[in-house]
């Protein structure tokens, strides 16, 4: 059953390149560490989003982002339909979240001004870096090298807030803790590889697939849509949208 779902699912799996994994495969856990918590994550997205005045919260991976944010949130959470299935959707809701890169398409959305928004950055990496305009009204920020590095297992991640997260400040600033090894990665991650390398190193990749299979390449390079009915089982609001890393994967290795 467990093979049959992961090959049928409809989620985006990317792969991790080589480089990458040399460079990860360079860090040892640090089993006895105790370390205050630093990150350079807002200088290395900043070419995208500025998240100045933010707090940061390590997670292990985005999801575990969200989550803290829906154990809290009281208001309704409104979002577009297609977009992170995980999360609920109330048309009446009070907070939209929203991604962009899109998980609907795979392309870059404007961000609203007009309703207080939770904003899911997960396929930044993994386009070419474009502003993100974000008003007053963001007030949570999600992001992870799960998708754009392939570090899904590793579970990478932070949280920014407008405001801050007593609990989170107290574990992960005074009480330290944090997951070690996926920060260790991350880190090394940011001072190696900068916010456009998988996008630089794929791009031309993803072209050449979407032109062998029929389909539109989207702004992220592990996603492609069409319209074609025979795609149907994919079907995100008014798109069909395809996860091509499998795709990718062997076009670099024939």
């Amino acid at each position: 059953m467990i093979t049959w779902f992961i090959k049928n699912s409809r989620a985006l799996r990317s792969f991790t390149l080589k480089e990458v994994s040399d460079i990860v495969n360079t860090v040892v856990p640090d089993l006895e560490a105790l370390e205050p918590y630093k990150t350079k994550i807002k200088d290395w997205l900043s070419p995208v989003i500025n998240l100045k005045g933010f707090s940061v919260y390590p997670t292990n991976g985005i999801t575990e982002g969200l989550n803290y944010w829906m154990a809290f949130e009281k208001r309704r959470i409104y979002m577009n339909d297609g977009d992170y299935i995980w999360l609920p959707n109330n048309r009446e809701g009070e907070i939209f979240y929203m991604s962009s890169p899109s998980s609907i398409d795979g392309n870059y959305k404007k961000v609203p001004t007009d309703i207080p928004v939770a904003l899911d950055l997960a396929y930044i990496g993994s386009a070419k870096p474009q502003k993100i305009e974000i008003g007053s009204n963001v007030e949570f920020v999600f992001f992870s090298f799960s998708k754009c590095f392939g570090l899904k297992n590793i579970r990478t991640g932070w949280l920014f807030s407008r405001k801050s997260m007593p609990r989170l400040e107290a574990l992960t600033l005074k009480y330290r803790y944090y997951n070690y090894y996926a920060h260790q990665v991350a880190e090394k991650i940011i001072d190696n590889f900068k916010i456009d390398y998988v996008y630089n190193k794929l791009k031309d990749n993803q072209i050449e697939v979407c032109k062998e299979m029929n389909l539109e390449p989207s702004d992220v390079i592990w996603i492609a849509t069409t319209n074609n009915n025979k795609w149907n089982d994919y079907k995100r609001a008014n798109k069909n949208r395809i996860c091509i890393s499998k795709e990718l994967y062997e076009y670099r290795h024939k």
